[in-house]
């Protein structure tokens, strides 16, 4: 064997750089005092979803961030999910009107579709 290979190369790696830090300094990840515990519970409320998402959103809108998108979707599935698919399906109809990607419209057109067909299906019984 070659003493190179012994004194340094691939395998004399340092594998922690965090040593100037005390194991007394440290702060765990999960620690909340009981005071901070106790304080979040008192104030912290069940978030409830009633089919008004969509009243977040700022349309007409034209090339959606991921996030953008995202919502826009969430508010649609919302209505659709309370059985308000008149609401639905308009909605997709106004954020159709702007400027997507072929991707995003598509998904778009296939939830005013199944809206539609609710709605047709509705007027049957």
């Amino acid at each position: 064997m070659d003493m190179e290979d012994e004194d340094g190369g691939l395998f004399n790696i340092e594998l922690s750089s965090d040593e100037s830090v005390s194991e007394s300094e440290k702060t765990p990840r999960d620690f909340q005092s009981e005071e901070d515990f106790q304080r979040q519970r008192r104030e912290w409320k069940v978030k409830i979803e009633e089919g008004e998402i969509w009243k977040a959103l700022k349309l007409p809108v034209d090339d959606p961030t991921k996030p953008e998108s995202q919502m826009i979707l969430h508010a649609i599935e919302e209505l659709y999910f309370f059985r308000r698919y008149e609401e639905a399906r308009q909605l997709s109809n106004d954020v159709l009107k702007g400027k997507l990607n072929g991707e995003f419209r598509g998904v778009l057109e296939k939830y005013r579709a199944k809206c539609e067909a609710q709605l047709i299906s509705a007027t049957k019984q």
